[in-house]
């Protein structure tokens, strides 16, 4: 029974809704699966990354999308919105993509939390996607949050996420790293001067 519900409230959801549904499913299912491989000792309900604030902000996608679906019908079907749909699709993929690989090649030096104090097993990664940008985990997600609202053809949330994510990363970005020049002084100066976050405006 349990089963045919979901296949019946599949099959009435829109297409784009359906997708979103998928992704943010795959996204944090994998996340809390790398968190108990590479980050077991700090395993719990943050890993799942299912923050008030985010699900404020995705609760919005949604209300946008079915707020614009309903009073505006042939916004989420125009031909426009079929090409955001396959834009933010390929920038989901993309960034989930950029960050997994970039969690992966880490490893255990890979933290959802800014850490101030260095662990034992806390070293400089500098390999892999590490050699084209400092944080793909940041590039990552930037670009996979962007790209849910740009899939939705939400253009209140697509731009607002753009600025409050990259607002959040500037932030962030910042703070780590006064921290990982503590722990690594001249060999991360040296790292982030050659190596861009390729977030944009943020070195």
């Amino acid at each position: 029974f349990a089963a045919s519900a979901w296949a019946a409230a599949a099959a009435a959801m829109p297409m784009q809704l359906l997708t979103w549904l998928v992704v943010a499913l795959c996204f944090h299912v994998s996340e809390f699966a790398l968190a108990a491989i590479y980050m077991r000792d700090e395993l719990g309900w943050h890993s799942w990354l299912l923050s008030r604030q985010y699900c404020i902000a995705m609760g919005a996608g949604i209300a946008e999308f079915l707020l614009e679906e309903r009073f505006l019908p042939g916004w989420k079907s125009a031909p426009n919105a079929k090409w955001a749909y396959t834009a933010g699709l390929a920038m989901i993929v993309l960034g989930e993509l950029i960050r997994k690989t970039g969690m992966v090649t880490a490893g255990s030096s890979f933290t959802h939390q800014v850490k101030r104090q260095k662990r034992e097993e806390h070293v400089l990664v500098t390999c892999g996607i590490y050699r084209f940008m400092r944080h793909p985990g940041y590039a990552g997600w930037f670009m996979w949050a962007v790209g849910t609202q740009v899939m939705l053809a939400n253009p209140v949330c697509a731009l607002t996420f753009t600025y409050v994510v990259w607002s959040f990363f500037r932030t962030r970005i910042e703070h780590e790293e006064w921290h990982l020049v503590r722990f690594f002084g001249q060999a991360y100066l040296q790292y982030k001067q050659r190596t861009p976050t390729l977030i944009p405006f943020i070195p």
